[in-house]
């Protein structure tokens, strides 16, 4: 065998060599990708988690977030508060959703309960209230998104009491509200 015959078999080892690198490097790049996006999901699914459960842990918040978002003038400012800090949290989670499930980091179906969540809250009386300060603050991406979810197809919204029974309950003096 001569020396051009042993740079020839060079040259083909070493392209594939150079063809296993890359289908090993996509491998890898595929392999990253499916667990960023878990990890994303999980991530947004645990803030999910925490905001359900202020309800829970601070009992005393339900009965509030329950008059104002019926009735937004009903409530105290130091309730309000409350219940915009609560709404905010929610809108946050659905806000980066958006961008995640824009980066597909999330899937489809948990980036639309996100935004059907946020539009739950802002579709109620007091949330509508809510959203009209609200909007100007939060990105324009999910602003607009809620906005024409509000304007062009507010009947398309989940309904409040439907996902919740429990929030519609506001006692004898108070009917049930349909939102």
């Amino acid at each position: 065998m001569e020396l051009q015959d042993l740079a020839a078999v060079g040259e083909a080892v070493g392209g594939l060599a150079v063809l296993v690198t890359l289908i090993y490097l996509a491998y890898q790049f595929r392999q990253t990708a499916r667990l960023e996006r878990a990890a994303g999901q999980r991530e947004l699914l645990s803030q999910a988690r925490e905001w359900i459960e202020l309800t829970v842990i601070h009992p005393d918040l339900f009965p509030v977030l329950q008059r104002g978002f019926h009735d937004w003038e009903s409530v105290t400012p130091s309730e309000r508060e409350r219940c915009s800090g609560w709404a905010w949290s929610l809108l946050f989670i659905a806000e980066q959703a958006v961008y995640m499930q824009r980066d597909g980091f999330i899937h489809e179906v948990s980036y639309q309960g996100f935004l059907d969540a946020a539009l739950a809250v802002a579709a109620t009386p007091g949330g509508r209230v809510w959203w009209s300060g609200a909007r100007n603050i939060i990105g324009d991406d999910i602003s607009n998104y809620m906005d024409r979810a509000l304007e062009e197809r507010p009947s398309d919204a989940p309904d409040w009491i439907s996902m919740l029974p429990h929030w519609g309950d506001l006692g004898a003096e108070n009917p049930r509200s349909t939102v």
